[in-house]
């Protein structure tokens, strides 16, 4: 196959400038072609490209799944559910993620590494759980 796939659960833009997320591969029932399937972002609508107009069509969103991952974590109602999107989604987690999280938070991250950024800032979400509940 000619040009490089999708990455499942990545966003690609068309020409013009309409949102999509790559869910997976099909074939087509009676040809066998190989077929992209994508849900548009706003719309939700599903839509099947052959891969030859995938490639010569669609790009990458900017920072599409860094960007999915922080606005997920940016309208999350609770912390909770904000230390798990962080949790569940850690192999995706950039430094440049972690830091706009916790400047969304007004929170300073310390620690040289990646690594230490993260479970500094994990245990900063653990402390406002701990001391949100001590309130109600």
């Amino acid at each position: 196959m000619p040009g490089k796939l999708p990455e499942t659960g990545f966003l690609y833009t068309d020409q013009q400038g309409t949102i999509y997320r790559f869910i997976g591969t099909s074939r087509h029932w009676q040809t066998m072609e190989e077929l992209l399937i994508f849900q548009e972002e706003e719309e939700k609508t599903l839509y099947a490209v052959p891969v030859p107009d995938f490639t010569k069509e669609f790009q990458k969103a900017e920072n599409g799944h860094t960007s999915d991952l922080l606005l997920r974590f940016l309208e999350a109602d609770s912390n909770e559910e904000k230390l798990s999107i962080l949790q569940k989604n850690r192999p995706e987690v950039t430094e440049d993620l972690l830091e706009a999280a916790a400047q969304s938070m007004d929170y300073a991250l310390s620690g040289e590494s990646e690594e230490m950024q993260f479970l500094d800032f994990e245990n900063y979400l653990r402390t406002k759980i701990k001391y949100e509940r001590k309130r109600r």
